[in-house]
């Protein structure tokens, strides 16, 4: 890539914005617990940032920024021994950063099918669906708008939980592929 072509350095910073989500994810999988997190998400937008012009159009940036994500995470771990016991032993580290990209797949997956489901329910049930997970008032606000008690809101919620699980199952196969 070079310096002068602003199509090619537009798109490396388009993906490196929309990749930001999924980075922070990954190294969250391989240091769990870590305080740090958010310091080696820098540091490998720092080594993407500086990799930049050998960043390819068309190539598949996901996995080169995993690739550089994992490389850092594996520093960020070398420096802690020197400190210290470290939790993960670099046996484990390598299997969670093979299967860490599938899973991440697969939740946006099952995101796009959850978001399907909930176009399928009625206004009302969506509505309180979004007050029960995004709204920082309980139930009883909600009862007194609605003129429902908070059991009867309670017993739809449960039966909404439920409808959803099974409209997301049916949508995604057992093999976490869209049926």
């Amino acid at each position: 890539m070079s310096e002068q072509s602003p199509e090619l350095f537009a798109e490396f910073v388009s993906l490196l914005t929309e990749y930001q989500p999924d980075l922070w994810s990954f190294i969250i999988s391989l240091m769990p617990g870590d305080s740090e997190v958010a310091d080696v998400l820098q540091k490998t937008n720092l080594v993407l940032w500086g990799k930049r012009e050998k960043f390819e159009a068309g190539s598949n940036f996901r996995a080169w920024s995993f690739a550089i994500a994992r490389l850092e995470v594996l520093s960020h771990i070398k420096k802690q021994k020197r400190r210290g016991p470290v939790l993960l032993d670099q046996e484990l580290l390598e299997t969670i950063a093979c299967e860490a990209p599938k899973e991440l797949g697969r939740a946006d997956l099952r995101l796009a099918a959850l978001e399907n489901c909930l176009n399928k329910i009625r206004t009302e049930d969506r509505e309180l669906l979004i007050h029960r997970y995004q709204s920082a008032s309980g139930l009883e606000e909600f009862s007194e708008r609605v003129g429902r008690s908070v059991s009867s809101l309670s017993v739809t919620l449960h039966r909404l939980r439920i409808a959803l699980r099974k409209c997301i199952q049916n949508q995604i196969a057992p093999g976490g592929e869209p049926t």
